[in-house]
């Protein structure tokens, strides 16, 4: 049979060849067929027939091709879809381990426990319209909270939110964020409340029980005020905290809420496949991300130091009757914090997962107000602890100087006749700015005032930190008051009606540089000026954070930052520490009970008066102050004292007498 090649269609062949082999094998055909050969065993035979079989071919496999995908849109459509909706793929979150907290030498102040919380999924109970079905959702949660108990009232608590009732809880939580997984309904449960919630699990559609953890707060009392505690995460939280989502666990207060984006790591992820009622048909989950834990925080504080210093306080408040107390001690070259103490303190743990309202109730009730931080927060006069500033004032602006002499006597008045005495009356003689501090003379810094002018005294103030935050790392911090005429007059024509508006340049002004009158102070940044006074002028940011490590052992320090400089010159500030170093080592000084503890100090004390004035015009009330630094040759440590209702200033020096003597023997001072 003779082949005829159609030379147009075998060029055109050969112009868009399909492969390599192809254009060989056409070409070897080619060649034989020019030719005229046959193959080895038969001549090349191309039948019209056989293209005509490749063609019914394809359109066989085109129809069946055809009829099984009828098949699977048209007759088993509707059953396909049905177990579409049935079977869904859940992405939830893997709970990244929270970083741990230790003291500056490694001791383990918190940890993480394993606990068992309870989750919600809504999808079970959403129609085809994205509504709730709200039958079926209060049918559950009936049934779950007959479980619960009072577990997911708890949790309320825990995120600032008191509900009603669990289903309550459940549409407040998907209204303001209907895109998260789960909802949290109850933390920490216990064995017994897991294996019936489990029991039931067919009659409760989407829920899970996952394994999470919970903080514990080792010291209890001893750090709450510090470290704070965590809790469910509010809608505040959410808009505050970036990474944070619908059930979290966050920081609520204290060193767990200030640094609570380094402790809480980045979460994980998990994908399951689910029912139509949100149970988990996998036979295993698969882990789409790695969970990656939170840093660990090392902080300033010498957890012995801190014990001490609390168990002083504390013996302190009973003896003198005292409604609280608290103390700082500081280091003068860095702001680092080695104590920081507020009493009464408070178990943290008893938040942790929800406080109950008992508990809670319990708080808020007790008369010495535990929940007060008194160390950031309590603003009380100063007292003559406050003459230290005013000394370094009048020095560094040329008011007085060292050899500057005003007489201490009964019977001063003011030019309209007011009087104005020492404290409990008594008379010093002819005084320095030196011996003035080691007494603690009202008339010589009163002579001081009214020979200069208030307005120059407030920039000074300022210079030390009056009024200002300290910016501590610790959250709660109050402003304090600053004793400025502007600030009277807005006081008498807002808070405070009773106030006179109007500044009197004698009456106020004396009133004010003994620490008395409007000023307010807190015992951080009482610490904090005496700091600057040993330091030589420096204002530091206070801070109880000393570094952050990660999973892999990197190391982040927390660096030392000045707040401000004083401008002080160095000559006025040497002789306010002379002054100070007098009050205890003087031969007229006040606090000679700081005198002999292994370690010199330079002190000042203070005793606030408040209250009522009794028949022999004296205050029936005063508040207790000492603060200072050592040792005093070279300034390492400042420290305050206080002790709210707590009697004399002497109170406050036994405490600290108590705790030098302590440092010293246990090689807390060189």
């Amino acid at each position: 049979m003779d082949i005829k090649i159609d030379k147009k269609l075998e060029s055109k062949r050969l112009a868009k060849p399909t492969s390599k082999w192809s254009i060989g094998r056409e070409l070897s055909v080619k060649e034989k067929l020019k030719k005229g050969l046959k193959n080895d065993s038969k001549l090349i035979d191309v039948s019209p027939w056989n293209l005509m079989y490749a063609f019914l071919l394809f359109f066989l496999f085109f129809g069946v091709l055809i009829s099984s995908i009828a098949k699977l849109q048209i007759v088993q459509g509707a059953d396909m879809a049905k177990r579409s909706e049935r079977n869904k793929v859940r992405v939830s979150k893997v709970e990244a381990p929270r970083g741990i907290i230790f003291d500056s030498d490694g001791v383990k102040l918190v940890e993480n426990l394993p606990s068992m919380n309870l989750y919600l999924s809504i999808e079970p109970y959403l129609d085809k319209s994205g509504a709730i079905d709200n039958k079926l959702l209060s049918e559950s949660l009936d049934t779950l909270g007959g479980i619960l108990g009072d577990n997911w009232k708890q949790v309320s608590a825990s995120s600032d939110v008191i509900y009603e009732s669990l289903l309550d809880r459940v549409y407040s939580i998907y209204s303001s964020s209907p895109y998260f997984n789960k909802i949290l309904l109850a933390q920490d449960l216990d064995n017994d409340i897991v294996i019936k919630i489990k029991a039931r699990s067919n009659d409760i559609p989407g829920i899970s029980i996952d394994n999470g953890n919970k903080r514990k707060y080792l010291y209890n009392e001893y750090f709450t005020h510090i470290l704070g505690y965590t809790g469910e995460a509010s809608e505040t939280d959410i808009e505050k905290f970036e990474s944070v989502q619908s059930g979290d666990i966050v920081g609520k207060i204290g060193v767990e809420r200030f640094y609570n984006v380094e402790f809480q790591g980045e979460h994980g992820q998990l994908a399951e496949e689910i029912d139509a009622l949100g149970r988990s048909v996998s036979d295993e989950p698969y882990l789409l991300k790695e969970p990656v834990a939170g840093k660990n925080l090392y902080l300033t504080i010498k957890k012995d130091v801190q014990v001490k210093l609390y168990d002083l306080l504390a013996e302190s408040v009973k003896e003198n009757n005292a409604a609280g107390g608290a103390g700082v001690i500081q280091d003068v070259r860095s702001g680092e914090i080695l104590a920081i103490v507020s009493y009464p303190g408070y178990d943290g743990n008893l938040f942790v997962g929800g406080i109950s309202q008992g508990d809670y109730s319990s708080l808020l009730n007790n008369k010495l107000n535990p929940l007060l931080n008194r160390a950031l927060a309590a603003q009380i006069p100063p007292g003559s602890t406050f003459k230290t500033l005013v000394a370094a004032a009048g020095l560094d602006a040329k008011v007085i100087d060292r050899s500057t002499i005003y007489v201490s006597r009964t019977g001063y008045t003011f030019s309209n006749g007011a009087p104005f005495q020492e404290f409990r009356k008594h008379s010093y003689g002819p005084l320095n700015v030196v011996d003035a501090l080691a007494v603690s003379s009202n008339i010589y810094f009163c002579e001081m005032i009214r020979k200069w002018d208030m307005n120059e005294l407030v920039p000074y103030l300022e210079k030390f930190g009056i009024g200002k935050y300290t910016g501590i790392d610790i959250p709660g911090e109050a402003l304090g008051r600053l004793p400025s005429p502007e600030n009277k007059i807005k006081l008498a024509n807002t808070t405070s009606p009773w106030l006179e508006p109007v500044w009197y340049p004698e009456g106020d002004s004396c009133n004010a540089v003994i620490g008395q009158g409007i000023t307010l102070v807190t015992p951080v940044q009482m610490a904090n000026w005496m700091a600057a006074i040993a330091n030589g002028g420096t204002l530091y940011t206070p801070h109880v954070a000393k570094k952050f490590v990660d999973e892999r052992g990197f190391e982040y320090p927390v660096e030392p930052k000045v707040l401000s400089e004083t401008g002080v010159s160095k000559e006025a500030l040497e002789i306010v520490r002379k002054g100070m170093w007098e009050t205890v080592n003087g031969s007229r000084g006040i606090v000679g009970s700081l005198s002999n503890t292994g370690t010199s100090v330079a002190a000042k004390t203070g005793t606030a008066e408040f209250g009522k004035v009794n028949e022999k015009g004296i205050y029936e009330d005063t508040h207790a102050w000492v603060a200072g630094f050592f040792p005093y040759e070279n300034p390492k440590y400042s420290f305050s004292i206080f002790l709210e209702d707590g009697g004399m200033s002497s109170n406050a020096s036994s405490v600290m007498r108590n705790m030098l003597i302590w440092m010293v023997e246990n090689g807390f001072v060189d």
